[in-house]
């Protein structure tokens, strides 16, 4: 494991500091804090976090401007923010309480590759979409718990394999998140099915689609064509259920993609452009800036051990 960084109890710039009530961090790697009041932040320039951030909104209102457009989440909502979002602006309502958490992109990555059983809705979810709702109590409470233990176990200076147990951490967070999905339509019991919309139907099965064949297939006609509906309803769902644009939704996809095949020592940049159907190196580097803020070379030295270790 990679020597320990800086632990410590620095806010989280995005959040505005005088908000954060509480928060720990290791450096580089993930951050948790609690977040409470009223507050208006414009960015001079659009912000795109460096970390992929999750917040469960226990009380008030806030809202944000990502991606050009304004979205507004309340009480018993959860906001995700992947690490391609352009944020504008933030707004805390009166009566705001929340909690935030937020890791190194290869973390998140790392959980969804490493051998777990999470459906690939839920993963669909976390990469591409903004956010969504919280059904009960029970819930929110179980998140608030798992982040509120990250901020103590982060504030500990004393413990020699903070990563380790933070990554844990956050491993637990998805889990009860994924938990919470599953309870709502997983395959479970027979009610699951009949509660479940025709919309929630077809964004499970372009999930799957798309994990099948996003390295060869780009273009919203195909998988509207697979799904037997058109593209024009399959635009209206993905925008319903995401708050993004199905365009948006391919294009990370096949960044994330990308970012995978990138993890492979053993592939070339070559390679890996061949592979997701880029006409040459060249595309395939201006398309992984663009997403990822840099070149697939520099991601490739940045890359960082994690707990499991990155391994394609």
């Amino acid at each position: 494991m990679s020597e320990i960084k800086q632990k410590g109890s620095k806010p989280a710039v995005l959040f505005g500091s005088k908000n954060v009530t509480r928060a720990g961090y290791i450096e580089d790697y993930i951050f948790a804090c609690e977040i409470k009041g009223e507050d208006h932040i414009v960015y001079n320039k659009p912000r795109r976090p460096k970390y992929h951030l999750v917040i469960i909104i226990l009380s008030g209102t806030m809202e944000l401007i990502v991606n050009g457009e304004r979205f507004r989440f309340t009480k018993n909502t959860y906001v995700n923010l992947p690490t391609w979002a352009d944020i504008y602006e933030i707004g805390y309502g009166k009566d705001f309480h929340a909690m935030a958490t937020a890791t190194d992109k290869s973390v998140v990555e790392d959980i969804f590759q490493n051998r777990n059983p999470f459906p690939p809705d839920f993963k669909f979810t976390i990469d591409h979409g903004i956010g969504g709702e919280i059904m009960n109590k029970k819930d929110i409470n179980t998140l608030h718990k798992d982040i509120s233990n990250m901020i103590d176990s982060l504030s500990n200076r004393d413990h020699h394999f903070a990563e380790e147990i933070n990554y844990a951490y956050f491993y637990i967070l998805l889990t009860d998140m994924a938990d919470m999905m599953w309870k709502r339509y997983g395959k479970g019991a027979p009610s699951h099915h009949t509660d479940m919309k025709r919309s929630d139907g077809i964004m499970k099965e372009f999930a799957e689609l798309l994990t099948r064949h996003i390295h060869k297939e780009t273009s919203v006609e195909f998988y509207a064509e697979k799904l037997c509906i058109s593209k024009q309803y399959l635009s209206l769902i993905v925008k319903e259920k995401t708050r993004v644009t199905v365009g948006t939704v391919i294009a990370s996809m096949r960044a994330e993609s990308a970012s995978r095949l990138l993890r492979n020592p053993d592939l070339t940049i070559q390679q890996i452009a061949e592979e997701l159907s880029f006409a040459d190196q060249s595309s395939f580097g201006k398309f992984f800036k663009k997403h990822s803020g840099m070149s697939p070379l520099k991601y490739r030295q940045n890359l960082r051990k994690t707990l499991l270790t990155l391994r394609p």
